[in-house]
């Protein structure tokens, strides 16, 4: 069984914000990702804004490590893929050794304005349920919604 905790992502210089380098955080997640999916079996989930200007992502543990497992220790592979991989655009946002912070925090409640988990999980749902329909009136719903996704895409990165 995997337990999940949720970790919020800031950067230890406070002249940068981690909403805005979400792109490139999302890369280190999901190379850190693979390499803890490995080595653990702890998965690693896509890095998700919450509550505006936060970055928070789920890592699910089995529950056998839960206890002894250094989240901090384990997530620095996102620090060090940042440093490494993205040009020295993070390098001067280091203080000391240290790039992130990683804190431990309840479920995230995301953007108040925006819809819930719940709702965006529906959402989701309804979109696959779709996706499973031949007819034209789907298919024309289905390129609608292609059309928006790339446009946020576009936009968000």
């Amino acid at each position: 069984m995997l337990i999940s905790k949720y970790i919020q992502i800031d950067f230890a210089d406070s002249r940068i914000r981690a909403i805005d380098a979400l792109h490139d955080i999302r890369k280190a997640a999901e190379s850190a990702g693979l390499n803890l999916f490995s080595r653990y079996d702890v998965q690693l989930q896509y890095p998700m804004p919450a509550g505006g200007d936060k970055v928070v992502v789920e890592v699910k543990i089995p529950e056998e490590i839960i206890n002894t497992f250094s989240i901090g220790n384990h997530l620095r592979g996102i620090s060090a893929y940042l440093l490494k991989y993205c040009n020295g655009k993070y390098d001067q946002y280091q203080v000391g050794k240290r790039l992130l912070n990683y804190t431990e925090i309840s479920e995230p409640t995301g953007n108040p304005d925006g819809p819930t988990m719940t709702e965006r999980l529906e959402a989701i749902a309804r979109f696959a349920r779709l996706l499973e329909r031949n007819d034209e009136d789907s298919l024309d719903k289905i390129s609608q919604i292609l059309i928006i996704l790339k446009e946020a895409q576009q936009r968000w990165g």
